[in-house]
């Protein structure tokens, strides 16, 4: 009897041992198919996107210049005077925006079908007072909603393996804000009537658009030439017909750098 005893006890220990040791297997099958799982989104979202050089702290000390000298644009009211004659040219919604929102002075507009659901959209290119940088803010009639590119809406840049020729530092918001106020700022002083008389916001089809000369110009690989409707251009020059251009990605909801043109005469 003892010794039946002695061999229910063996077994129930036996058994037990078996089950933890099954249970370990288990968890460490989790454990790795978890790992997998975690890699591959790891690796779905390592998408390298813009920042805006506003934004990157590791050209903070070379932005330093340019933005005391926005400051000093907008406490001379110069920002103010460009604001008021485009805000009178908007529709109701959109001066309503700008109510709501006084941080931001209007520097330029452009309307279009941007977003690619036949809607009078927006684009329009600011200066943020409060963060004293230039930003681009645009507005989706189909949702009725603003957003800023580089943080609401993600910026891709698809040229940034291409061979495109001269290069110019800093992100498109960036070089806006030095050709045509920082280079020009002694002139807006005295009047902004020239600089409100050119186009230097666009939503356009650059194939037909008589301000792109595409054969000078430098396309992403990422995308097809045969539809550039629906693009978003913002001029870097104001001497040069020089722009990056940018479309809307459906997809995921961002925006792609697919073309820039500099030093076209």
């Amino acid at each position: 009897m003892k010794k039946t005893f002695i061999l229910f006890i063996f077994s129930l220990l036996s058994a037990c041992n078996s089950k933890q040791q099954d249970n370990k297997v288990t968890d460490t099958k989790k454990e790795v198919s978890t790992e997998k799982i975690v890699a591959k989104n790891s690796k779905s979202d390592s998408v390298d996107y813009e920042i805006s050089t506003y934004d990157n702290p590791k050209v903070a000390d070379q932005v330093i210049n340019q933005k005391e000298s926005l400051r000093e644009l907008s406490e001379k009211k110069i920002f103010f005077d460009i604001h008021t004659k485009l805000l009178q040219k908007l529709t109701e919604e959109q001066q309503s925006f700008f109510r709501k929102n006084p941080d931001y002075e209007l520097l330029s507009v452009a309307k279009g079908n941007l977003f690619q659901e036949n809607g009078n959209d927006f684009a329009f290119i600011v200066f943020d007072k409060k963060k004293v940088k230039i930003s681009i803010v645009v507005y989706n009639a189909a949702t009725s909603k603003h957003a800023l590119l580089f943080q609401d809406i993600k910026v891709v840049n698809g040229l940034k393996n291409e061979d495109c020729g001269s290069y110019s530092f800093g992100t498109f918001d960036y070089q806006f804000a030095n050709d045509f106020f920082i280079y020009n700022k002694e002139y807006l002083e005295k009047s902004t009537q020239s600089y409100l008389e050119y186009s230097n916001l666009k939503i356009t089809d650059i194939s037909k658009d008589e301000g792109f000369i595409l054969d000078q110009g430098c396309f992403s690989k990422k995308v097809s030439k045969t539809n550039l409707a629906n693009t978003l251009c913002i001029a870097t020059s104001s001497v040069y017909s020089n722009w990056d251009c940018l479309r809307y990605d459906k997809t995921n909801n961002t925006f792609l750098i697919f073309y820039t043109q500099a030093f076209a005469d």
